[in-house]
Order: C-alpha cells, then structure tokens, then sequence
C-alpha cells in the first residue's frame, strides 16, 4: 500500500530560474474555504476565542432495506423526513450512506428519529436508523489533513468530503439536477432542446444543459473551493435503438439513465442471454422477480419490449470497514436508457457542432465569470454556517517558461515564441518517397492524379523528393479484391516502402485494409489513407500534413526540440495511455519509449491485460524490449527514465504504485540483473476542473487563456510534488491545464527541470506545428491505443515496433 508521495526536489538557483522563465500573476477558479466556529453572545471566552467545531458522523440503515445502487431513493426519502429530523436534530448533512450532524446524539433522539412517522416514499413505509461512527475536527489545519514533515498519500479526509456534502445538500435543496456522480449540478430549467440535420436528411434530436461542478481539496496552506462551469449533451435516442443500429454492439460506450436521478452507466457488454423476462433475486423482498416487474414496481415503468438484450455496468465499490473491493454485475433495459455525448458522426457535422456549441462553450471571460457568480451564490448559502468563501482569494503566483528552440534540416532553427509554429524548412532527416505504391478506385482516377501532383508539390518545402508510385487501380468496393491485389503484388516482388490507399471508404473496409496491412499477421508496412473530399479545400496545407505523417510514420525525423540543460544526455521518455474500449473484454494500453539521445525516434507496442492482470507480465517484457531498443540505437543504457501515465484519480495513484512501477522496474530487471536506472513516474491527469486565466492587459480588456509554457506549482497544489501546466496554445474556447502528480522519483534532477523537460516535449509530436497538452510520447501512446482498439482489434506487426504507423 502506497503511504506517501515523493517530497518536491530541490529547485535550482534563482539565476538559473529566471534564465529560463518569467514570473507571472494568475488568476484561477479556485477560492479559498475558511471553517469558523461561531461563538455565543453569553460565552465566557475572551473575545477573538474561536471554539472548537466537532462534526458527528452516523452510518445510516434504512428498513426495509434499499439497494446500494438506488440513490435516488434514499434522497426521496431523506427529503421527505428532512423537516422531522431536523425538528429534533437540527441542520444535518447526508451523503446516501452516512449522516453529518455538529450535534451528539443522545440515543433518545437516535430513538425519536427511528420511530418518525409517515415516511412513506413511492407506495412503501420506510424507517431510519443511526449509528455513531465516530466524530472529527472541522477546522482548515484538520481540513488540510497535512503532517509538515512527510507527505501524507490520502488528499482529503473526513472534514473536506463533509464540506463537499454540504455543499452537495445546498444544491439539493435549491432544486438543481445532478447528473452523474461528480458534483455536476444542472439548472432544470436550462435544458435547450437540440435538432441536426444528419447527412443523410434524418435529425437526431439532444438535450443540452448548463450548470457548474464543484470541489473542496486541501493545498499546500489553505482549503480550496474549486468552482466550474459545466455542460452535458443527452441524446434522446435511446441505447436500443443504438443497439439495433449497430448490431448490438455499445461495449466501452455510456449510458444515462432519466427514472434514477440522470445516474451514468460505463456499459461493459451487452448480454444476449438475458432480457426483461429474466428474473433475479431482489434484496429487498428476498424474492425472485424479472427485470420488468422490477422497474414496473419500483419505478412505475412499463417495459415494451420483452425480447431485448439487458446491458451490463461493473459496479465497482469498496466494503464499509473492510475496504475490499467488490465488483458486481448492474443490468440495465436498453428501452429506458438514452445515449450519452454525440456520435462521431455528429462530431464531424460542422453545423451540428456549431449549433451544439452555442449552448456548451464559453470565452475565457464568461467562463471565469460563471465561477465567481457560483461562487458568491454558495458563499451566500454557507455563510451562516461559519463556512467562509472569498470570491476576491483567487490570485495566485504562477511562472512561464521560454519555448523551446525547434531546429530543422539546412541548418535552420527557430523558437515558437507564442506555442504553433508553421514550418517552411526541410526536415531534419532527408526524406525520399520512393517504391511506394497508391491504390485507389477507378472512378477516383482524376482526384488521384491531383493529389500525387499536389503531394510532390507541397513536399518541395520539406525537402522531401517524391518518386512516382506503383498504382494500383480497383473495379470495386470489395475489400478482398483490394487485398488480394496487393498481396498478390508482395508475394510476386519486393514490398514497397507504404501504401497509400486512397477513396472514401466506409469505417469497416478502412479497418480491413489497416488489418491486412500493419496487424500480427499482417504485412507489416507503413501505411496512409487518404479521403478525396479532405483534399477539396487547402489541398496544399492538408498534402503538407500528409506529406510530414508520412515521413514520420517511416521513422524519419522531422524536427528536434531542444534538451533542456543538466538533463542527462542518456535519458529514455516512456509514455503510457489507456484505450476507454476494450479487445474481448480487455483494456488495451499504449506503450510508447524514446530510443535515441534527442527523443526523436520511438519504440511502440501495447500491452492487452485483464482487469484481474496484478503482475503485468506483459509491461514488464515491453519495458525490456524499449532498453534493448535504444540500447540498439544508441550503443549505450539509458540512466535516467521519465515515465508520463494517464491518470483517472486517486484510486489509480494506488494501482500505478502498487502495480505498474514494480512491472517498470521488473522491467528493468529482465533486461539485465541488475540494471537499475534511475526513475521518474508521473501520473498525468488532463480531466480536471481547474483553470487559470491571465488578467486584461494593454490593449485587451478581456481576461485570457493562460499563455503557453505557463506552470502553476504553488498555493493550489498539495506539498508532494505535483504541478499544473499549460502547454497548449489555447486561441479558442477555455484552455484546461494538465495536473502531472510525481508517485516515484529517485533521479538527480531538480524540479524546474522536470517543468522544462515535460513542457518541451509537448512539442515533439509530429502531427502537430506547436505544443500539444503532454509530453510527445504519451500523445503517441494514446494514438496507438485508440488505433489498437478502435481499428486493428489485435497488436501490431513486429516489423513497425520503431514505426510511428498509428499516426
């Protein structure tokens, strides 16, 4: 079990600081909590005394007793208890499970609360029992739940999540709509209702609404009260019609659904075995009844169809003292379930998206707005209760670091002194496309032509020689003649360089090629598809882009970003990412290593585990493999390796620990008993609700987007070493920053230079002229996961392991 995080490395000296950044004042959407004890008029005290808070806890049981999953009941029912409990008691909290009270409850009143009358919710009579768990300190110093000398692992405690339950009961009663279980709040009376227009002349009908999330969390010296605006998109098209769109596939999609308080399901897979007319064992009566009579009699909803399949959620919750985790299946009737966000096709309709778009995004000044307006809203509603909320506490210290230099083939070289950058030089390798072959349709032969002339064309500027292709013409749309036509050509002579494949293809035939192409069993050759209608407008600037994915797919470099200085000139990047979908069931994680000295060229591969995976045999072998790789480039071991991971919260801080670091350095091991480099391992964390802005100044009188290389590693952070970034060259919508949490760190480098290192290499993803939010190799990392998972369903080719082909 992880017992603490790594403290925050020395820094280096302030002349070497201010060589590389600037300090700068932000301001930011967190707002500092202070708890306040009120004292009586009558008290004997000094004046100034502040008396101690003690907050009670109580485990709350219901009789007859309620599912675990059913929120929303015990809600309804402690709403219409709410007046008689608080006759006795006075103002309480409740979380679902447990009861907050600053009183101690005498067991008569323990009695009296059990013994309440008419507490009669949805046809049935309930009862409320209390338990005293135990109490707790409400203060900031408790709130903070910090030891000044070592680095406590758990962030918050009892008296932070009771200030997020109070919070959570305001809302509540202020008639907002939760929706999921992150503190997003809705204004019931925003919902807008949405109509687009599909390509093919249907409408797909949404629900738009507008509302804010909230989060109160200990820093460094004080409590915040993170405040954010939010939007969600509800489709009205229900997951059964989805399911009979798509062939009863909705694996790794979410589900919402209306009956129980707008809850989210993550659906794992769709059972063919079961349907309504199954039966299972209700809890609550300790009898057999089917799915239909269930939500007929729970929720008063009346099933149609009997011969759909049931979806299944993994409700994964820890046991009350215990702390085992216990994962249980959670069925779900596709008929009562809507669909959650938009379709991909949805996404690519430009004027769905703009429409969309009006009801969900904001600038940067009315996005810092609605915070502060929330802000004064909840600080209105606590103020009574000794829970302070400063709405002017929101300035806070932050530095921006100097971009990178960029340097070029032709001994050209640049800095990116406002992030993007538009490169008109060569590459830095020299780049050839020759051997290559294009295949397309017959119908497609002029807009082929076209974009081979364009491509030799705009390639000029890189440097890059463009040879004339091998073509291969094709009758029809049949992806075996497709395939077959070009492994008869392999079979017959040498394999080209790449394959472009070229047409507008629909998803599965563009997902058979890339299989035959690059998968285990494939041929294993670097391939592009390229879409004759992606060429109708700025031909040039996109054959530019397919020009550079291409050079890079065959592992030529196409820039190098700057080392910072006092890094290790032997230093290897690993990026890791995890696809949301899954291959049979299981989670597919993308592996991505730098294998030379400048973090230009990369070693990938992916590592397919089971959830119930503790060893991780798999990563281990890939961590070997990446040492063997750059060994093979560089005739030397790296001695320094910076592990960037895709975190989800604090639950995955104990798996990365427990898990993922030892199969790192089993790793390290199986390549040589013994080697041992020195490690980095940060948990990368882009689903976060903080944001930072930068005052109006000279001729703007609007609040901005944070400017890129901006690092937030002060007042909002805990005391281990953790830091905000914003890499991104943020021109529209709200720039969300990047939090990086270190788990394991035993390397000599100081903190401003893991800053410097990190932001640098958000500019080393080829697919993009700028930085990008994370380091380069976690980029590609999430690239070929999604590739793996989305379209080639199997792992790679072993040939492409130093091939960037997801590209």
């Amino acid at each position: 079990m992880l017992q603490q995080l790594p403290k925050r490395p020395p820094k280096s000296q302030a002349a070497d600081i201010n060589n590389i950044c600037k300090s700068i004042k932000l301001l930011t959407n967190m707002f500092v909590m202070q708890v306040e004890a009120h004292q009586s008029s009558d008290s004997d005290e000094p004046k100034q005394f502040v008396n101690k808070v003690l907050c009670y806890q109580y485990d709350v049981e219901f009789a007859p007793s309620i599912a675990e999953d059913n929120r929303n009941l015990r809600y309804k029912i402690f709403k219409e208890a709410r007046r008689n409990i608080e006759l006795i008691i006075g103002k309480f909290s409740f979380s679902g499970k447990s009861l907050f009270s600053m009183r101690n409850l005498s067991k008569e009143k323990l009695n009296k609360i059990k013994n309440i009358d008419s507490i009669n919710v949805e046809g049935q009579k309930y009862s409320i029992l209390l338990r005293f768990t135990k109490s707790f300190e409400v203060n900031d110093e408790s709130a903070q739940n910090l030891d000044k000398n070592t680095v406590n692992f758990k962030k918050g405690n009892q008296v932070t999540q009771l200030l997020n339950i109070i919070l959570k009961s305001i809302m509540r009663e202020e008639k907002y709509l939760e929706i999921g279980k992150n503190s997003k709040f809705f204004e019931a009376n925003s919902k807008k209702e949405i109509i687009i227009k599909n390509k093919d002349g249907s409408t797909s009908d949404l629900e738009a609404y507008k509302g804010f999330t909230f989060n109160v969390s200990p820093s460094q010296d004080k409590i915040y009260l993170m405040i954010d605006y939010c939007s969600r998109i509800i489709r009205k098209e229900t997951a059964l019609v989805y399911l009979k769109a798509n062939g009863n596939q909705l694996s790794g999609l979410s589900v919402i659904t209306k009956y129980n308080n707008y809850q989210t399901y993550l659906i794992d897979r769709v059972d063919d075995k079961k349907t309504p007319n199954s039966t299972f064992l209700n809890s609550r009566t300790n009898t057999q009844i089917t799915f239909a009579q269930y939500y007929k009699e729970r929720y008063g909803i009346q099933i149609k169809d009997m011969k759909q399949p049931l979806l299944v959620h993994k409700r994964k919750y820890r046991e009350a003292n215990t702390n085992v985790q216990i994962v249980e299946d959670v069925y779900l009737i596709p008929e009562i379930c809507n669909m959650t966000g938009m379709t991909d096709e949805q996404r690519a309709n430009y004027q769905a998206m703009k429409e969309v778009a009006t009801h969900t995004k904001l600038t940067p000044q009315e996005r810092y707005d609605n915070s502060v307006k929330n802000c004064k809203f909840l600080s209105s509603k606590t103020n009574s209760s000794g829970i302070k909320i400063d709405e002017k506490s929101n300035q806070i210290d932050a530095i921006q670091l100097t971009p990178p230099k960029i340097t070029y083939g032709g001994n050209k070289s640049g800095i990116a002194e406002r992030g993007n950058f538009d490169m008109k030089a060569p590459t830095l390798d020299k780049v050839e496309f020759k051997e290559w072959s294009i295949q397309y349709h017959q119908k497609d032969e002029r807009e082929m032509d076209q974009f081979v002339e364009t491509l030799t064309k705009a390639s000029q500027t890189y440097g890059i020689t463009v040879h004339k292709p091998f073509f291969f013409v094709q009758k029809d749309w049949n992806t075996k003649n497709w395939i077959k036509t070009l492994d008869e050509d392999f079979s017959q002579n040498d394999l080209p360089s790449f394959v472009v494949t070229f047409g507008n293809f629909q998803s599965g035939f563009y997902s058979d090629m890339k299989k035959f192409l690059t998968s285990k069993d494939g041929a294993g050759i670097e391939s592009q598809h390229v879409n004759p209608r992606s060429l109708t407008k700025n031909s040039m600037s996109v054959a530019s882009k397919i020009a550079l994915q291409i050079a890079s797919k065959l592992g030529r470099r196409v820039w190098q970003v700057e080392t910072p200085a006092g890094i290790d000139q032997n230093t290897m990047i690993i990026g890791i990412e995890t696809s949301m979908k899954k291959i049979k069931g299981q989670q597919v994680i993308g592996v991505v290593a730098s294998i030379n000295k400048d973090f230009t060229k990369y070693f990938s591969d992916v590592d397919v585990r089971k959830d119930n995976d503790t060893a991780l045999p798999t990563l281990s072998k890939i961590v070997a493999k990446t040492i063997e790789a750059y060994v093979k480039n560089t005739k030397t071991v790296p001695s320094e390796v910076v592990v960037y991971r895709q975190g989800l919260g604090e639950g995955q801080i104990q798996q990365s620990f427990n898990l993922e670091i030892k199969a790192i350095q089993t790793g390290f091991y199986n390549f040589k008993a013994g080697f041992n480099p020195r490690l980095a391992f940060f948990q990368v964390n882009r689903k976060i609700g903080q944001k930072f802005y930068q005052k109006p100044s000279g001729n703007k009188n609007e609040i901005q987007n944070p400017a890129t290389g901006t690092i937030v590693a002060s007042q909002v952070v805990q005391n281990n070493f953790e830091f905000f970034m914003a890499a991104q060259n943020c021109n529209s919508g709200v720039c969300t920053p990047t939090k990086y949490t270190c788990l394991f760190n035993n390397t000599n480098l100081k903190e401003d230079q893991l800053w410097q290192l990190t932001y640098f290499q958000t500019f080393n993803y080829y697919n993009w002229q700028g930085p990008v939010r994370v380091p380069a190799a976690m980029k590609y990392a999430e690239k070929l996961a999604k590739f793996v998972s989305d379209t080639l369903q199997d792992v790679a080719n072993e040939s492409l392991t130093n091939s960037l082909f997801y590209l």
